[in-house]
């Protein structure tokens, strides 16, 4: 009996994570197929072609090795992702020569991925208005009770031209921008500002013990490393 327990396993298993062996000779499980597609009805690059930009859509334009969770597994697959700040999307390709791609990292809440040493996820979050919204954030730390991400942005601005003497043209421009959110035992994240007032009200600790540890470890908070130092100080005192 246990043989046919065994057996049973086995199909079931080929049955739901077939393999195909792909164009480089290389086996590929088919659940792949089912994490990526195409991008439709985008903007493309190329209709800014006819323009002079500055900037550009990416932090990094590059391509790089990803390895990408589903469902907490591991895709052991040669992937190259590249994150689109603009649009907000995850770029993929097989080949990291590439320039462009028309395939992007499906949009769940079940799929995050390494690339290099950055974690990303696909997540809800709360921005400054109290708006709800869903996005990629990047993992900065996940402690015991507080996590704390960042979201990159690239925003399009049109450009302009001098109406007089005394102004400025500015050229049509990707302007970078960066958010950050903190979560609390896990729930959903909430955008926070850099400062010392704002940080203080979201933790829930005694404000004095706060202003001890941003005092002693000479705090500004003039970029996230600080926030990110107060809340690994913060996580060790959480029971």
């Amino acid at each position: 009996m246990k043989y046919f327990f065994y057996y049973l396993f086995i199909f079931n298993t080929c049955v739901l994570f077939p393999q195909n062996i792909g164009s480089n000779g290389v086996k590929s499980d088919s659940r792949i197929n089912d994490l990526f597609e195409l991008i439709k009805n985008r903007i493309s690059k190329n209709s800014y072609s006819n323009l002079k930009i500055k900037g550009s859509e990416y932090f990094d334009e590059k391509f790089k090795p990803a390895d990408i969770k589903y469902f907490d597994k591991d895709l052991n697959q040669n992937i190259f992702l590249r994150y689109n700040a603009y649009s907000d999307e995850l770029e993929f390709t097989n080949n990291p020569k590439t320039e462009s791609s028309d395939k992007i990292l499906m949009k769940n809440i079940n799929i995050s991925c390494q690339i290099e040493k950055e974690k990303y996820i696909y997540t809800d979050y709360i921005d400054e208005n109290n708006f709800k919204k869903k996005g990629y954030l990047i993992e900065l730390f996940s402690g015991k009770k507080y996590g704390l991400y960042e979201k990159r942005l690239k925003i399009f601005m049109e450009g302009s031209n001098a109406k007089t003497s005394l102004e400025r043209s500015f050229p049509p421009r990707f302007v970078e921008k960066y958010k950050y959110f903190i979560s609390k035992k896990n729930n959903t994240k909430k955008e926070i500002k850099l400062n010392k007032k704002n940080i203080i009200d979201f933790l829930d600790l005694e404000e004095e013990l706060i202003k001890k540890i941003i005092k002693e470890r000479k705090l500004k908070f003039k970029q996230s490393s600080d926030l990110k130092a107060l809340l690994i100080e913060v996580d060790k005192i959480q029971k």
